[in-house]
């Protein structure tokens, strides 16, 4: 067997701008979320070499046995995996390149939410269920099917033309993500599939269907403020994408960030450590962001020199502001206190 590679950017990245974005405007929802974009075209993102090392992580027996969970969500799931059991996911998806493409792609500036949620999995299970996982090639194959009719395939474009997302076999449910943005890989070669779109619910209640990649391209969708599911794939014979959460970079943009659909498929000590650690980090940051705006604001005004009022130099601290940030920031960690699994 061959030897697992290290991340290399030059031979896994393939990576090319998305030919075009759906806004948040266009979608009804033009005063909600932290970026104008709501979801991109697919656009390449790993060559075929970076998907097999991909894939040579997450169906090991090591994920397979360990690393896996059902959810409402979803009914087969790779998930939490440790930088030991999945290294190349987690050097893939922290690199700097696939960061930065992540971001261009978004529109905003974007860093990873926490390591348990690097390259999350979403398995279409097949007639063999986690067995037939097991059984996947390292090297995505297309689904070769003689015995399909020209009938069959335009019975399967007739289910997937009246998909609405409220079918039970959806790989995903309607759900919103906890996270701001996610990026969405295609790990299988759907080149014959029929369907497996994502769904988007627009402001007005209508739905709007979302192209799903190819092997290999990402779709980049803000998933914490746009309603989705992921449709059901018909002539496929496997489906396996591969799911990463991020967040602004900069502290001083709203983190809406909730663990409500996370609870359910993690471990408790894992998240409550890694959940802590990330908002701690976050509110530090941003204390220390305007703690340093204050003493620009103060330095602009000439120190003390300015004492004309007889107030103690200029204002520099808008009272009323002040409080609603304070009253912004106390409403942020009492959200990660409540969001702990106890």
């Amino acid at each position: 067997m061959q030897p697992a590679a290290v991340f290399d950017p030059a031979v896994h990245l393939a990576y090319k701008q998305p030919a075009s974005r759906v806004t948040m405007a266009e979608l009804g929802l033009a005063d909600v979320g932290i970026s104008p974009i709501a979801v991109t075209a697919p656009f390449p993102l790993f060559t075929l070499e970076g998907v097999t090392e991909l894939r040579r992580n997450i169906l090991s027996d090591a994920v397979i046995d360990k690393f896996t969970v059902s959810s409402y969500l979803s009914a087969f799931q790779g998930r939490e995996f440790t930088k030991n059991v999945a290294p190349f996911v987690h050097a893939a998806w922290t690199s700097p390149e696939v960061i930065a493409a992540v971001s261009e792609a978004a529109g905003i500036e974007l860093v990873p939410v926490m390591e348990c949620e690097l390259g999350h999995t979403n398995f279409q299970l097949g007639e063999l269920g986690k067995a037939g996982v097991k059984l996947s090639p390292l090297v995505p194959q297309a689904l070769v099917t003689p015995s399909v009719t020209v009938s069959d395939l335009a019975k399967y474009q007739a289910l997937s033309d009246a998909e609405d997302g409220n079918g039970a076999d959806n790989v995903v449910v309607w759900h919103y993500d906890s996270y701001p943005f996610v990026a969405v890989l295609m790990l299988s070669d759907v080149s014959q599939m029929i369907g497996g779109e994502t769904a988007l619910q627009c402001g007005d209640g209508s739905i709007r269907k979302a192209r799903g990649p190819s092997v290999g391209s990402c779709v980049v969708m803000q998933g914490r403020h746009v309603k989705h599911a992921a449709l059901r794939a018909y002539n496929s014979g496997e489906r396996i994408t591969m799911v990463t959460s991020f967040r602004a970079k900069d502290p001083l943009v709203r983190d809406a960030s909730v663990l409500t659909t996370i609870h359910p498929i993690t471990k408790r000590n894992r998240i409550n450590y890694q959940w802590t650690l990330y908002r701690m980090k976050l509110l530090a940051e941003r204390f220390t962001a305007m703690a340093n705006k204050l003493e620009d604001q103060k330095a602009a005004f000439g120190g003390d020199l300015d004492d004309a009022d007889g107030q103690g130099g200029s204002e520099v601290v808008n009272v009323a502001d002040t409080q609603k940030w304070l009253e912004e920031q106390v409403e942020y960690l009492t959200m990660t206190g409540t969001q702990l699994m106890p």
